[in-house]
């Protein structure tokens, strides 16, 4: 679809407004089309400007290519003239030119904040202008749907199953971040057959032409699908706690990676911390006992505090980076997302390798 240019410069677009306010259909020319957003001039209603606001949702026609789309304004304005800015669903946004950044985000053990670690860093980097998809590849008990107060029709076992594709499966999410569901029944990637597991990563391929920036959220533990997904991705995140035993998972985790004689630095990031010295005397001892025993060495990424906020918006299925910007995790991750965007940061990889991150997952799963 994205080589027929379903929307270009100069297409007359059908609006109708999803809103009490205004119920009339509006038409618009398309101006211009860039990345995952297109500008549009302003409607008109009676020889007057209808001046719809930043986030108003609406339903889109284009009658030239005959596809209908649903998706909300981002924002409007004035010069050269007068216009709104609206964001475009993934399958018609324009192709990237560059491989997307892959991460995987992972931890030695269960309860330590993983996943929505995960979800609120995607909805920041999103924010700050990253096209982000989430793979959850938490197999056979994944939940990032649930958290992000999703009902997803599909997940990977439909691909594998030749039941559905890719982008039937992929849903949009709050914040503009998009995922690809999870299933049961995936506990091991090595145990599926062959023809069904070159399907999975086929269809996997096709996210590359899309996004920026691929979030990849492992099951807890040390098991071949956890490892495997963390040795092929561009950056490991590994979310941890100041509690003894998680120390303990995250250090087992790290020691497997570097007998698998992997090469780049895993990032650490430590949830639900008290105080930024409490982070820095607890990261700090972890990085002198990595860089002292293991030949891989660790880099300290950033730090999330302690917030109530974060259980509560949890309980409500609500990212906390989203409804409580504000509070003290939401600015935390917001550090994080900065951090991973700095190319100046020698422990942080600006750009992904030459091998694409599913060449290599095929690659470790056929040994």
């Amino acid at each position: 679809m994205l080589g027929n240019r379903p929307l270009q410069r100069g297409d007359l677009l059908q609006l109708k407004v999803i809103s009490p306010i205004y119920r009339d259909m509006y038409q618009t020319e398309v101006l211009a089309v860039e990345g995952q957003a297109m500008t549009v001039s302003m409607p008109m209603a009676q020889g007057k400007m209808v001046l719809l606001s930043a986030g108003t949702p609406m339903q889109i026609t284009c009658p030239r290519s005959n596809i209908t789309f649903s998706s909300e304004i981002i924002s409007r304005g004035f010069k050269p003239e007068p216009h709104l800015v609206i964001q475009l669903p993934f399958h018609l946004a324009e192709a990237r030119g560059n491989r997307p950044r892959v991460i995987t985000v992972t931890s030695g053990k269960g309860g330590v904040g993983k996943t929505s670690t995960t979800i609120n860093l995607a909805i920041t980097l999103a924010q700050m202008g990253q096209r982000v998809f989430i793979i959850d590849a938490d197999l056979g008990t994944a939940n990032v749907d649930v958290l992000l107060n999703l009902q997803p029709k599909y997940n990977l076992t439909h691909i594998i199953n030749k039941e559905k594709e890719l982008l039937d499966i992929i849903v949009e999410g709050p914040g503009g971040v998009y995922l690809v569901p999870g299933g049961s029944g995936l506990q091991n990637l090595a145990n599926i057959e062959e023809w069904q597991f070159n399907r999975l990563i086929a269809s996997l391929q096709t996210l590359e032409q899309y996004a920026d920036i691929i979030l990849i959220d492992t099951g807890a533990g040390l098991g071949k699908n956890v490892i495997n997904f963390a040795l092929a991705a561009d950056d490991i995140i590994i979310i941890t706690t100041p509690e003894p035993h998680s120390i303990t998972d995250a250090y087992a985790i790290i020691k497997v990676l570097d007998e698998q004689q992997h090469k780049k630095s895993p990032l650490l990031v430590l949830n639900r911390v008290e105080s930024l010295k409490e982070y820095q005397e607890v990261s700090g001892r972890m990085v002198n006992v990595v860089n002292r025993f293991l030949t891989l060495k660790m880099s300290n990424l950033g730090y999330i505090l302690e917030d109530p906020t974060v259980p509560r918006a949890n309980r409500r299925l609500e990212p906390f980076a989203l409804h409580y910007p504000n509070c003290p995790a939401a600015q935390c991750i917001k550090n994080i997302a900065q951090q991973l965007l700095n190319p100046g940061n020698e422990h942080i990889p600006a750009l992904p390798t030459n091998q694409s991150f599913f060449s290599k997952i095929k690659e470790l799963f056929s040994r």
